[in-house]
């Protein structure tokens, strides 16, 4: 009787510990977020892009990083590039003060496309 109680704990341990991996930690795609979500024409203003792995609900996967390449394809004399990690996916920005597009292209590790974001530097206002 113990020991189909303990096999029976043992088994939904590993059922736990399985869904978790497969649901959790497992990465299924990559999506992109920008924060904050407007750039200005200001020298203050700054952008941070990251690329973020997304587990099997959707959300960020447990303990991961996805590493990423970033290339500016237009409006490079709009911005300038403060930090790049392209390991953990990472680009930070700043405006140089002139309104206007800026492309770039994303190419991450667990995706199988490259992803193009398209920010507009909003003008000044007062």
């Amino acid at each position: 009787m113990r020991k189909k109680i303990i096999t029976i704990y043992l088994l939904i341990f590993v059922l736990i510990i399985l869904l978790g991996y497969f649901f959790l930690y497992n990465i299924y795609g990559s999506e992109v977020r920008k924060t904050p979500e407007n750039l200005f024409a200001d020298p203050q203003s700054e952008m941070i892009i990251e690329v973020v792995p997304v587990n099997g609900l959707g959300s960020r996967a447990w303990f991961r990083t996805s590493s990423a390449k970033f290339e500016i394809i237009e409006g490079n004399n709009l911005v300038e590039v403060i930090s790049l990690n392209e390991k953990n996916g990472q680009l930070k920005i700043r405006s140089l003060g002139e309104p206007g597009k800026v492309g770039i292209k994303i190419k991450s590790q667990h995706s199988l496309f490259p992803e193009y974001i398209e920010i507009e530097i909003h003008p000044r206002t007062v």
